[in-house]
């Protein structure tokens, strides 16, 4: 949902047909539940309320989608992206205030915060919609990410082991290549296992006799 990107002619399409879809929806919503639209404001309105944040958290959530991805697009930084999801989160909550706590005496009531965030949120759709596509380069350096760009580091990127170093200096021969280890010997085998070979005999040490003075 989140991976590609959104050319500016895509975005423009599917937000406008979401936007009428949402409308749609919404107006299907209070229409079902005219009576608790109008009548008093407090509990009577919480069935209608939770049914039109559910429609609002579906398209919330597909906004942020193409926002993303347009954003991503136009090799725009992640700070735009946050402050989209933060403003479209932030802007459902305080419909659905304004929605249960409305009267019909001030229907606006509740709306100031949440038309403020609105507004945020159609300024930056008009930056998305407006900024053009950045070359490949740009989008792989400003919308990556992996723990690798967060960090500064690649985690494919392993400093040389000592079997490597000493291979290299084998190549360049600032070393002697050393000498391989001959096998031991195999002793032969017996019946009863290895023929123990016998002992030197021992040499036998003559004194001489002292000559008489």
């Amino acid at each position: 949902m989140f991976a590609g990107t959104l050319g500016r002619s895509q975005f423009f399409v599917r937000s406008s047909f979401l936007a009428l879809v949402e409308t749609a929806v919404l107006f299907v919503c209070i229409a079902v539940q005219h009576e608790a639209f109008f009548g008093p404001p407090g509990e009577g309105r919480y069935r209608l309320a939770a049914s039109v944040f559910l429609a609002s958290a579906f398209f919330g959530y597909m906004r942020i989608s193409f926002a993303i991805r347009r954003n991503r697009d136009a090799g725009g930084g992640e700070l735009v992206a946050g402050i989209y999801v933060i403003a479209t989160c932030m802007a459902i909550a305080l419909q659905i205030q304004a929605l249960i706590i409305r009267t019909s005496d001030t229907p606006m009531n509740g709306m100031e915060y949440a038309g403020l965030l609105y507004f945020v949120l159609g300024m930056l759709w008009l930056y998305l919609q407006f900024a053009a596509s950045a070359p490949l380069e740009a989008r792989s350096s400003a919308g990556s990410f992996s723990s690798g760009s967060h960090f500064g580091e690649d985690d494919g990127v392993r400093p040389n082991s000592s079997l490597s170093q000493a291979m290299e200096q084998v190549i360049a021969g600032r070393k002697p290549l050393p000498a391989p280890l001959t096998p031991a010997q195999a002793q032969p085998q017996g019946f009863l296992g290895s023929i123990r070979q016998a002992p030197a005999p021992r040499q036998r040490t003559e004194f001489g006799r002292r000559s008489a003075k």
